[in-house]
Formats: C-alpha cells, structure tokens, sequence
C-alpha cells in the first residue's frame, strides 16, 4: 500500500505578521522548498523527500517533511507512534528541525508587524498519511477491518493491538468523509486522509495545528508575563515610602503599555484568522471538517485559557497602579496633616513666647 506521509513541525515565530496589501487575505506564505537527503526510520532510507517551510499571520513557521512510503497499516502506525525517531542527516527530527527554525524567522521578520519579548522554543512534529487513490473502497468497512491499526495511527498508541474493546470504543473512529469513499480520520496525534479534495483537507489540518501552536505560544508568553506581574505585585512599596512611589508607577505604567501592545495584537490575531480561511465558508463538508479539526486541538478551550490570562493581568497591572496612587495619595495627606500640625505647634509656641 502506497502513501504519501507528510510530517508538520510547527514552532512559535515571536512574531505577529503582515503580508502586505498584495497578499493581505492571505493566511500562510511559502517561504521554502527543497529536497532533503537521507531520511531514515528503523534502517530504512526515504527517497525523494522535500521539506517545505510556511509561515502564518499569527505568528507561527510550519516545517512539513514530504515522501512516499510504501508499506501496510501496522508500518504506518508504527512511524505515526515513533515520529520523533526519523532522523535526517543523523540527527532527530526535533534537532534537525531546530536547525532550519532561524532562517525561517529571519524571512519572516521582513513581514513583522509585532515582535513578542520571547517566543516558545519546542517543536512537536505532526504526522498525516494520504493514500493513494484505490486504498479505500468503502471507508466503513476499511475502518472496521483495521480499526487497532488506525486508532494506534492516529492516537499515537504503540500498543494498539492490545487496546481492549472499552478503549476502542472511548477512542470511537470518526470519519469526516463526505463520501463512502472517502476517508478523514483525525485525532490529537495523527490523521489518516483518502479524499479527492486531499490537498484542500491538508490545508484545514495544518492551519489548525498551526492555531493550536499558536495559542500554546501565547499561554506561554502570558504564563511568562504573570510572572513578571506578581513579581512586581510582591514589590509594591509601603506608603510611607512615598518618595519611591511615582517611579514604581512609572514602571507599572510602562510593563502595562507594553502589556497592552501584546494584547492587542493577539486578540487581533485570534479574532480574525477564522475570519478569513479560504474556501470553507459556502461549503457545509469542509466547514465541518475543520470544525471537528479544531475540538481534536481543543482550539476553544485553549483560546478561552488565553482570554482569560488577558484579563488577569490586566487586572493585575490596573490594580498595582490603583493601590500605588492611592498609597501616594495617602502619604501625601499624611505629609500634609503633620504639616499643618506643625504649623500649629509653631504657631503656638511663637504665642507663648510673644506671651512672655
């Protein structure tokens, strides 16, 4: 049986990107494309393998490793469970990966329209199997001749041929295929996809994982910037420092702008990526294929994570400069009334003297 294997690595550009008026709906720009030599997987050596290298609006680099293999299903299930154990050149695929995500990022800041103080550095490839046409007659009774296979394929199990009924039936296939044909099974770790619209499907999974990729960069750089909040929050200066005040306002003031240049452009980015996927949104088949794409990646409960880290820190920032200014406000009353007191006090003393 004869696929074709595409691995996606996706990794966190730091970046926020604009292409420009000429490709502004655009989602994702081609960056790269060429041939890589000797690819291995358990001794077996892969020809005519191409690594194409894509970057999204939102701020993510796609890496995707294409070639042909040849091969049954427990093949397949065993190269989707052992991902990570492909070399190239000798060296992993996460190390080779890491060596290809630099360049990316210097073609892509001529795009930049934000840069993030830091960016999430981990690579976790993605595998997809296509099959060739004539593989799957009849995608029912393929998924119920192979199930283990498949489910071990697309669930990263590498013990599938041992998973008991109630596992199967937990981890139930669903195929998104439009036609008995046609077959779309995707799960957190694999997808398997026979369909004459492939390449369109191929589309919708690497721009979901790629969104995924995205919102676990923003958790990331959102868990860094809480840190850094209660970091100053522990640090808040007493009111009877008062001299110290307007400068750790100065300072809160400062992080929060920043803060809130961050924000902007990541709600921006995900309020308006599913805006504008290309050809979903008058067809009722890939809209609900990509729907389903997006809960295998838990899309909503990851963006609902990051909306709410948003309003955090915010509130956070707000508050710290609320507590400083009334704190400053507090001392310079204070300051005021034992002014004035002294005032009092000389007055009186000056009386009692004028008195002698």
């Amino acid at each position: 049986m004869r696929s074709h294997v595409h691995i996606v690595i996706p990794f966190d550009l730091g970046l926020e990107l604009d292409f420009g008026s000429e490709d502004a709906k655009a989602i994702a720009k081609e960056v790269s494309s060429r041939a890589v030599d000797n690819l291995v997987f358990g001794g077996r050596t892969f020809s005519d393998v191409h690594v194409t290298a894509q970057i999204y609006k939102f701020g993510v680099g796609l890496l995707e490793l294409v070639f042909q293999v040849e091969g049954d299903l427990d093949f397949l299930a065993t190269l989707s469970c052992r991902t990570e154990a492909l070399t190239v050149g000798g060296a992993s695929i996460a190390e080779w990966a890491h060596t290809l995500v630099d360049g990316v990022i210097a073609n892509a800041k001529k795009f930049a329209s934000h840069a993030y103080d830091r960016r999430l550095e981990e690579v976790d490839p993605f595998p997809i199997f296509v099959f060739e046409k004539g593989v799957v007659d009849n995608s029912g009774d393929f998924i119920r001749r192979n199930q283990k296979a498949l489910t071990g394929l697309v669930c990263g199990e590498p013990n599938y041929d041992e998973l008991s009924a109630f596992v199967l039936d937990q981890e139930k296939l669903r195929n998104f295929g439009y036609y008995e044909n046609e077959l779309v099974l995707i799960k957190r770790f694999g997808a398997a996809v026979s369909s004459a619209e492939s390449q369109i499907i191929l589309d919708l999974i690497r721009l979901a994982y790629a969104l995924y990729w995205s919102l676990r960069a923003y958790n990331f750089l959102l868990e860094k910037e809480i840190d850094k909040a209660q970091t100053l929050l522990a640090d808040l200066p007493p009111y009877y420092k008062f001299w110290s005040m307007p400068g750790r306002y100065q300072t809160f003031s400062r992080e929060a702008m920043d803060f809130v240049k961050d924000k902007l452009a990541i709600v921006d980015s995900l309020h308006n990526v599913q805006a504008n996927i290309p050809r979903i949104d008058s067809d009722w088949h890939l809209r609900t294929v990509y729907k389903n794409v997006e809960k295998e990646f838990d899309i909503d409960e990851l963006s609902r994570s990051v909306d709410t880290k948003l309003e955090r820190i915010e509130q956070s920032y707000n508050s710290a400069r609320d507590f400083i200014s009334t704190n400053f406000f507090i001392a310079v009353e204070i300051v005021l009334i034992l002014s004035l007191a002294w005032m009092m006090l000389d007055t009186s003393l000056l009386f009692v003297i004028a008195q002698k």
